[in-house]
């Protein structure tokens, strides 16, 4: 080892050590602005004007004078992993960002005051108007129901909206502790489905330069989608739905539905709201709503991955651990692409043999392309080899690591998920072991590879370095998908090692 490698691993070493002690700092400065809050909270209080009401999954704060749920928070999903920690909140008001819902009567301000109060419900009623609002949860489930009611009928239509200023959501960190870049990379915005596009998606300052979009269905739903938790309006078959996104207005953008009617002028009595406030889980989004498993953002090949997540809900079910998990269901990916990756090492391992017979050509044809083409052509000719035989196999294979790379980017079942000494595989590894172990499989791997024939000393270099060059974005990474491409890597190492030393181009 020389002394600029020595140099640089010194950098490295340090400059690991230095983001080690950086996130550290982070995360306790999160957990005690946390509990600082959770503090504040508990001396407050909800005060006369309002009135909370909950169950196993929910924790919600109504305002009883405009009958909105100004505050939810999944109970079962707490900001930090501490003892002691409120869950994370989906509505909710702090500093320059608030988000709430919504719902009565077009052209009606009715001014609630609190008629009955229980175990999982509020009933409010404004008696100069004769509006009532019951609001309910059932024992365990993410779902609340908001019923509308008026006795004597009113003019205008039954509505729900979703009241949100822009940004992230309130306990979703955008530093490295909660998954870095990747957080960034999840879509933010509004969805809707209807009976013409099964799921649509606009951004915010779409919606401002759109002038705002609406869509006519039975049935449907629409949600503002962020990542891991997310709040949905969710409409039945036995009604017709406009829903609609508005521009911004004061800061807030407005997304719902108004009900309507099925003749012209008739009055709308009663009608009862679904809410859906939890975790994106494809397997229970999909007993609640057609399409709703889509807002689970997964990119271009959200096809492949929607049933990669389905085989992996079944294996978790036996093993019980996402990180294991992602283990055995990396090993299937790996077996059952085999046939076409044996297939590729094997044209590898050909074009390694011969590649000091394609540098020995180079060099006495040097000067003379065409010369240099032919004697190169008939080398292969007579070898079998192919120098596109290692990739054409691999671009295959391509669509599906890359959905399996975007499921587990969305996954919320990794959030606080834990796999051996990692106690949370949805934030970057906070021991740097994922990326160091990836940059010495890659290293190995690349050291089996045959180095292109003439290869020019600079690009040489680069490519040596090119595996710590990677490796650095698994720094940022959430743990999961560096587990990920660990064991996908040292699979595929053992592979190629395996087709090489039965092609005996090993030792060459």
């Amino acid at each position: 080892m020389n002394i600029r490698n020595i140099y640089w691993l010194i950098i490295v070493v340090l400059s690991g050590a230095l983001l080690f002690e950086w996130t550290s700092e982070k995360k306790i400065e999160a957990i005690e602005s946390h509990m600082t809050l959770v503090e504040s909270m508990g001396q407050i209080g909800l005060g006369e004007d309002h009135i909370a009401i909950e169950n196993e999954e929910l924790f919600i704060v109504i305002s009883i004078e405009s009958g909105s749920i100004i505050e939810a928070r999944l109970k079962k999903h707490p900001v930090e992993q501490v003892v002691g920690s409120l869950g994370f909140r989906v509505f909710g008001n702090e500093s320059a960002f608030n988000y709430y819902f919504k719902s009565g009567f077009t052209g009606s301000s009715p001014s609630y005051e609190l008629s009955e109060a229980g175990e999982g419900y509020v009933m409010l009623v404004d008696k100069a108007s004769g509006i009532a609002k019951t609001i309910s949860l059932s024992d365990t489930d993410y779902e609340i129901s908001v019923l509308d009611s008026v006795v004597g009928g009113v003019q205008g239509k039954s509505y729900a909206g979703l009241y949100r200023t822009s940004g992230r959501a309130l306990d979703l960190k955008q530093d490295a502790l909660s998954g870095g870049m990747m957080n960034n990379g999840s879509f933010l915005g509004v969805a809707m489905s209807t009976d013409s596009e099964p799921y649509e998606t606009i951004k915010l300052n779409q919606v401002d330069k759109e002038g705002g979009v609406e869509a006519l269905s039975r049935s449907g739903w629409i949600a503002f989608v962020q990542k891991y938790f997310f709040a949905a309006l969710l409409g039945s078959d036995e009604n017709i739905y406009n829903f609609y996104a508005l521009p911004s207005e004061g800061g807030l953008y407005r997304m719902g539905y108004t009900v309507e009617s099925s003749s012209a002028g008739s009055l709308v009595y009663e009608h009862e709201h679904r809410i859906f406030i939890g975790p994106k889980i494809r397997k229970d989004l999909m007993q609640r709503a057609d399409s709703l498993e889509l807002s689970i953002e997964m990119g271009w090949f959200w096809f492949l991955a929607q049933p990669m997540v389905w085989v992996m809900d079944n294996i978790n079910e036996y093993v019980n651990n996402w990180g294991l998990t992602i283990v055995i269901f990396t090993l299937l990916i790996k077996l059952v692409f085999w046939p076409v990756t044996a297939k590729a090492f094997t044209s590898m391992a050909a074009m390694k043999k011969i590649t000091p017979e394609l540098n020995e050509i180079k060099e006495r044809y040097k000067g003379d392309a065409q010369k240099t083409q032919t004697e190169t052509m008939k080398l292969f000719k007579k070898h079998g080899a192919n120098p596109l035989g290692g990739c054409l196999p691999m671009f295959i294979q391509m669509p599906f690591f890359i959905g399996f790379f975007f499921a587990l980017r969305e996954m919320v079942e990794l959030r606080h998920s834990s796999f051996g000494i990692w106690t949370d595989l949805s934030v970057p590894d906070p021991y740097f072991i994922f990326p160091i172990l990836f940059a010495l499989l890659m290293t190995l791997t690349q050291r089996l590879n045959p180095q292109p024939a003439g290869m020019d000393p600079t690009q040489a270099q680069i490519m040596r370095y090119m595996p710590i060059m990677f490796s650095v974005f698994f720094v940022f990474m959430p743990a999961a998908l560096g587990l990920y491409m660990v064991v996908n890597t040292g699979v595929q190492l053992l592979q190629q090692a395996y087709m090489y030393k039965k092609s005996n181009a090993l030792l060459e």
